[in-house]
């Protein structure tokens, strides 16, 4: 176990961190991402329950 946290912080010394604007970019493009998928899942299941309403009522 030793062995292991000894090879681990050796590795992390290696690891090459994102400077701040990086990070800042980063959680922008990926907030932004989530936010165009909400959006769609939102038109696409609005969408969909106004297929089946419209449906349910052609069938009754």
């Amino acid at each position: 176990m030793v062995q292991f946290l000894k090879d681990s912080i050796r590795e992390l010394k290696h690891v090459v961190w994102p400077t701040r604007q990086e990070t800042t970019k980063y959680f922008f493009i990926v907030v932004s991402v989530l936010v165009l998928f909400w959006i769609y899942l939102f038109i696409a299941s609005t969408a969909f329950s106004e297929a089946m309403l419209y449906l349910k009522n052609i069938v009754s």
